[in-house]
């Protein structure tokens, strides 16, 4: 295994703890994956279950909440019957602990005593809490303004956490000045190798089959890259017939990867939007993402915010309590079907990446007395 720099090519070693290539490129971790249905070790929690694919061993992990294995739900939603990939209930409320845990003992395991985060509050929440389980300092920083369920949970794990104005991205320059220490869930490459688990689990939980259409909110592209690889790995491993159509949401007032993907021209403003955590107006990874998503048959879906808000109430009838950024997914769901690439027929998947209780400052107003 080694780290390869997605824009230059360099290698480095697995074992040098680093973030980014000395040409300012991001890092992809480089492993060779054949993965089947034996290699599964049911006698492991949660998604290490599928060790053998992952690039630390579970005796090398010990910082761990038994983390994955979520419900994956059939609900009937709009009147259509498909099912719910339930990560809202992952021990912090949202997907990223899949990544957050891999890169932490990655980190731990190599001495790290010290680790900085940017976040627009899910991940924040996620790193506070594997650091101060695993007895890592933290600290986090996040656009101002943010839902303050998101803080308050980060705070209380007890991470030092840092207001930050201004873009997404200048919440990241601040965390960055912290270089060696610096653990971005946008940037770090054991994220990756974290949230591919949840295609693992669609792919057991559906009876080791793949399902023809995935929905996803998409920000910086963490869980859509994960699903991509994770699918990919089962394709190349002869455990799945095709690769499962990607449908990737973003909102209308925040969507460069909806527009690279779709040739948009013209120069982008972003705005505020209520899908706060995939505000993300300059996406490190933008070209990969597309590349994947188109890859896999699907699409790149734009939202408006009123169609997002639409789609809170028919998940919470569901039972399903998601956040605004969550519900993305399905409002990207409920488009598709009205445009007719999604049949009735189709075997689909939406994931529900963050729970509604961390939003409760954001959704109050819509939720009917």
């Amino acid at each position: 295994m080694e780290f390869l720099c997605a824009h230059c090519n360099s290698k480095y070693p697995f074992d040098l703890p680093r973030w980014r290539c000395d040409c300012g490129g991001y890092l992809k971790l480089e492993q060779d994956v054949f993965f089947t249905q034996d290699d599964i070790n049911p006698s492991l929690p949660g998604s290490w279950r599928y060790e053998k694919a992952y690039p630390l061993p579970y005796s090398e992990i010990s910082v761990s909440f038994g983390e994955g294995m979520t419900p994956l739900v059939p609900v009937k939603f709009g009147g259509t019957s498909l099912r719910v990939k339930v990560d809202s209930l992952m021990p912090t409320g949202s997907f990223k602990d899949r990544g957050t845990v891999m890169a932490v003992n990655y980190l731990k395991n190599r001495g790290v005593t010290q680790i900085a985060e940017d976040s627009s509050g899910n991940a924040a929440a996620s790193m506070a809490a594997y650091c101060t389980l695993g007895g890592i300092e933290c600290s986090v920083y996040i656009p101002a303004g943010n839902s303050s369920g998101k803080i308050i949970q980060t705070r209380a794990y007890g991470a030092q956490v840092f207001s930050i104005a201004g873009t997404r991205e200048d919440v990241a320059a601040a965390a960055q000045i912290h270089d060696r220490s610096y653990a971005g869930h946008n940037w770090h490459p054991m994220f990756e190798a974290g949230y591919k688990s949840v295609a693992y689990e669609i792919w057991e939980q559906n009876s080791f089959k793949e399902p023809d259409a995935i929905f996803t909110p998409c920000g910086g592209g963490g869980l859509t890259l994960g699903l991509a690889k994770g699918f990919s790995e089962l394709l190349r491993s002869g455990q799945i017939a095709k690769l499962p159509k990607i449908f990737a949401a973003q909102p209308e007032n925040c969507n460069p990867i909806y527009r690279a993907f779709h040739g948009i021209p013209g120069e982008f403003a972003p705005r505020p939007t209520i899908a706060e955590g995939t505000s993300i107006a300059k996406p490190i990874k933008l070209k990969e993402i597309v590349d994947s998503v188109r890859a896999s048959g699907g699409q790149m879906v734009s939202v408006t915010d009123n169609q997002i808000v639409k789609a809170l109430p028919i998940a919470w009838q569901s039972g399903i309590y998601i956040e605004p950024t969550s519900a993305t997914a399905f409002a990207a769901f409920v488009k598709m079907q009205t445009d007719g690439e999604i049949a009735s027929g189709d075997d689909v998947v939406i994931i529900a990446s963050g729970n509604g209780l961390k939003a409760t400052d954001k959704i109050m107003d819509f939720v009917p007395l």
